[in-house]
């Protein structure tokens, strides 16, 4: 009885939405969103699709292939070209063919790539050669610390140092290049490669290139050991990203020398290739790894596009079998609607799937984009809070947080502060959080001082600043250099005068918070304030013994509010983001919240009842044309699986617009939507959503 209600109310407020928004679709035709730069690729619609090709996939026919990604609207394709195997007729002796290559395989699917406007990425695997070349050529493979090679399926695995990727893969570039008009090039699995596909580790490569190299460079013999403590080691690893660096920097040039109009399609290069997927051996699944490996491009460099690819496969050892179609349609709409390209990867080819479920979804959500193309054409996000990557993946807490309170953020890599290729300059930000961002040299300490002297607001988290011994002024702490380790039963005490300054209303249930995290003892500045202390390592047994007294609070403050120049910041000696991450505790939610909101004043340009499940996003075209929100419903997943989201009905919205805004289009359901506007900002209601929306506003 009780479930026919419920339709029958359901049924009745489906109706009333419908009588209230008109369906119409929306005219682009008259939109010019412009360009971003000159270039084909940036901040430009593209959807890509990787193929990574088996060697019997030679003979395939090509006008299926063609049509298939036709079918799917891809207009970037990354098509293997050469390295492990030849899917051209090479005339290189060591260059080692496929043995079903008929023709010209990638002559033929150039030409028919280009007739369908898709771009070609050339796809070159230096990491391994047949063993019928690694016989003639031992000098050019890597040596495991048990002295020997790697062969894993008749093929044997190179060094970084030696001649193979050193001198001969750039003949087989040259030779590739030369003879097809490819439009990017990507150059996949280049570096110090020391395990298999069964994840066996074989150890620190130990070539004669190896041993010579690292001798010259730093008169020192091979470590065999990955051990941190060890100062060849760290000498060693410090070498390798310097010969990575150099390698990679060789290519570039390389084939740029070649053609300058090349694109380099790579986790470093002018289209920045990354993954999204799962794993077999983890149940770790990050859910906002799509909108994470977007964010950290497009707001940290101004001249790289992002290319993040969803992993069709399950695993690396399940390679033929789908991940969930619902994990599919997260990543893909994180890549579209934080501004980036949707991309996919295969093993083989899109119409020889052995599990198909995944693609139907897959083609849909790419041809919405196709659609509605112009609308992720030079757009930029318009959030008012950075989150600053740092050495640990507290970012990923914060992520979370800022995530489910709808507070919008771009993500910045840290390296990139301070450099002339941010897209937007710090001082555009009202909160800047720094999230255990350890290595800062003295010039990005005084540029984060610089900030908040200015007038910024700056949230710190763990051991900001601490490694290279350029600690900000800003915080207002003086560092004992000193960490207390993570501990069992340590907490940090909330008493009465806390609480004053957090919220009574937020901390009235609250008089210890969960401390599981590396602590930084630090003594407050002149002038800075300091809350909840430190309480480690209480009796956690047996339940007589489980209590603390007042001489185990020590005096290391869990947080440091300081006031510098005409700005304000808030430091906690400790990772609240990894926190967050581990359990999702409310009292960290409620103190992160209280010091973003409470202490640093942050006014959100974004207000809304929407379910924490639904994860908001708000970007604006720079040539002035539209802005659009973006919804996507996280509400399927259940621990480790993903199903069907539930639609979420009646969402309110209130938001800061960049113009006067005359019309709103909900893209998804195909709605125009009634709206309230009153001194630059607009309220309206979302009557569902149901795996996505789109909110245009348009102000003409």
């Amino acid at each position: 009885m009780m479930k026919n209600y419920l339709f029958l109310v359901s049924s009745l407020f489906a109706l009333l939405l419908l009588s209230c928004n008109q369906t119409r679709s929306v005219d682009l035709s008259e939109i010019d969103p412009g360009r971003y730069d000159s270039t084909w690729y940036n901040r430009a619609p593209l959807r890509h699709i990787q193929t990574n090709l088996r060697e019997i996939d030679a003979d395939m026919d090509v006008d299926t292939y063609i049509q298939a990604l036709v079918d799917a609207s891809a207009s970037v394709v990354t098509f293997n070209t050469g390295g492990i195997r030849a899917f051209y007729p090479t005339k290189l002796p060591y260059h080692y063919k496929s043995p079903y290559l008929k023709g010209d395989l990638v002559g033929e699917v150039i030409e028919k790539f280009h007739e369908n406007g898709i771009k070609f990425i050339a796809r070159f695997d230096m990491s391994k050669v047949h063993e019928s070349i690694a016989e003639i050529h031992p000098d050019w493979l890597y040596v495991g610390t048990d002295g020997k090679v790697v062969n894993y399926n008749g093929e044997v695995h190179t060094c970084i140092t030696g001649a193979y990727q050193q001198e001969y893969a750039f003949k087989i570039m040259d030779e590739a290049l030369s003879a097809y008009p490819v439009d990017g090039v990507f150059f996949n699995n280049a570096g110090f490669t020391t395990r298999d596909y069964s994840e066996i580790e074989h150890g620190l490569c130990q070539c004669d290139n190896c041993r010579n190299g690292f001798r010259n460079a730093k008169g020192l013999d091979l470590p065999v050991e990955a051990d941190l403590n060890d100062p060849v080691y760290r000498e060693y690893r410090a070498w390798q990203q310097d010969v990575i660096a150099a390698h990679t920097k060789h290519i570039k040039d390389y084939f740029k020398a070649l053609d300058p109009g090349l694109v380099y399609f790579n986790h470093e290069g002018d289209i920045v290739r990354s993954e999204s997927g799962t794993s077999f051996t983890s149940q770790d699944y990050w859910t906002y790894h799509g909108t994470e490996n977007t964010k950290k491009v497009l707001n940290s460099n101004k001249y790289q596009m992002p290319s993040d690819t969803y992993n069709y496969l399950l695993g690396m050892d399940y390679r033929h079998t789908a991940t969930s179609p619902n994990i599919g349609r997260i990543f893909l709409t994180e890549h579209m609607l934080n501004g980036g390209s949707p991309g996919i990867y295969f093993i083989g080819r899109i119409e020889n799937q052995l599990d198909r479920e995944s693609i139907p979804g897959i083609k849909e959500l790419f041809g919405f984009h196709k659609t509605h193309e112009k609308l992720f054409t030079n757009v930029e996000s318009l959030a008012k809070v950075a989150l600053v990557m740092g050495a640990s993946r507290d970012y990923r807490g914060i992520i979370r947080l800022l995530t489910e309170e709808h507070i919008n953020y771009d993500l910045i890599q840290g390296e990139a502060l301070g450099s002339d290729r941010l897209p937007r300059q710090l001082g555009s930000y009202d909160v800047i959080i720094l999230s255990n961002v350890t290595e800062m040299d003295a010039k990005t300490t005084a540029l984060i001082d610089g900030y908040v002297e200015n007038g910024g607001r700056l949230l710190v988290t763990g051991h900001t600043g601490i490694s290279l011994g350029n600690p900000l002024q800003s915080i207002g702490v003086t560092v004992e250099a000193q960490i207390y380790p993570r501990t069992k039963s340590t907490y940090l005490k909330v008493d009465e005068s806390d609480k004053n300054v957090l919220g009574q209303e937020q901390f009235q249930d609250f008089d210890v918070i969960l401390m599981n995290s590396d602590f930084l003892k630090c003594v407050p500045g002149p002038g800075a304030k300091a809350y909840m202390k430190l309480v480690p390592n209480t009796m956690h047994g047996p339940p007589e013994k489980c209590y603390f007294t007042d001489s185990d609070v020590s005096s290391f403050p869990g947080m440091v509010v300081n006031e510098f120049g005409q700005g304000k910041s808030v430091y906690f000696p400790w990772q609240i983001g990894s926190q967050y991450n581990w359990r999702g505790n409310n009292a960290h939610r409620a103190l992160f919240l209280s010091s973003l909101e409470t202490l640093l004043n942050f006014e959100n340009h974004l207000i809304t009842d929407a379910s924490p499940l639904i994860e908001m996003t708000h970007l604006g075209n720079l040539n002035g044309a539209f802005e659009w929100l973006g919804l996507i419903n996280h509400s399927g997943q259940i621990g480790n699986v993903f199903r069907e989201p539930v639609p979420i009905y009646e969402t309110k919205i209130r938001f800061k617009t960049l113009n006067p805004v005359e019309r709103i289009y909900l893209l998804r359901s195909g709605e125009t939507l009634n709206f309230n506007q009153n001194d630059g900002w607009v309220e309206c209601t979302v009557p569902e959503v149901d795996d996505f929306e789109m909110v245009l506003c348009l102000n003409n």
